[in-house]
């Protein structure tokens, strides 16, 4: 039987992994409303002899995955982050995925380190070389933005993450393409540059849905990754004894 099976239970999707000493391997990708996602999970979890499980869902946390699964689980909460190891005013609406992303970045760079994860809301966070969190930015993500845009006006409709080749743009797609992806990446590279005016030797991981598009376009070296938050878990639960 294999040994760890790993469950991130993001705000748009829930993300299964394995790790096999060597690499990551994405499980399986779950949509909340999907048919049949309990015995989805049931199944999956029948080829591991450990489940564990970090959510930033309200509905979806380890206590629930331990009634749906009918067994014990390993789950991580906001709750569980010692308090010398997080320093955030308002625990009670932190995402742990934040915390989680950052622990992986700073476990693989053994330094300070700047994590964003680009996904529906973009959060670009800072890890003291300590490992100690120590706050960030949450911002929309460009699909967030489009969808607030779209959905508000008469006429307008989605272009995607792309930046436009014409200055000034001269029609509505590529207008739309400068308003939404240009000022998403002009605030990421401000947020960015104010948390490397603290901590100026700082490595910058990026990972989620727009990690590419930022990797293509952004004036920042970045090292992107694309299971930062489950390189946290693993670190994690290395962690306790």
């Amino acid at each position: 039987m294999r040994k760890t099976l790993y469950i991130d239970a993001g705000n748009s999707s829930m993300k299964v992994a394995a790790h096999d000493g060597d690499e990551w391997e994405l499980i399986a990708t779950f949509s909340y409303d999907r048919s049949g996602l309990a015995e989805n999970l049931r199944e999956l979890c029948r080829e591991y002899s450990n489940v564990a499980v970090a959510s930033v869902k309200r509905s979806w946390q380890p206590s629930h995955f331990e009634e749906l699964l009918d067994r014990d689980i390993s789950g991580i909460t906001r709750w569980d982050i010692p308090s010398g190891r997080i320093r955030y005013r308002s625990v009670e609406s932190f995402g742990i995925d934040r915390f989680l992303g950052c622990l992986g970045a700073w476990s693989l760079s053994g330094t300070a380190v700047i994590v964003s994860d680009a996904g529906t809301a973009c959060t670009i966070d800072i890890m003291d070389r300590d490992g100690v969190f120590r706050g960030g930015v949450i911002m929309p993500g460009i699909y967030a933005m489009e969808k607030a845009l779209v959905s508000g006006t008469d006429g307008l409709f989605q272009v995607g993450s792309k930046l436009p080749a014409e200055w000034p743009p001269q029609s509505t797609e590529t207008a739309l393409q400068a308003g939404l992806s240009g000022s998403y990446l002009a605030a990421w590279e401000m947020h960015v540059r104010r948390h490397r005016e603290l901590y100026p030797d700082a490595r910058l991981w990026v990972t989620g849905g727009d990690s590419a598009f930022l990797k293509q376009h952004a004036s920042f070296d970045m090292h992107t990754h694309s299971f930062l938050v489950f390189e946290g878990m693993r670190k994690w639960f290395s962690m306790i004894p």
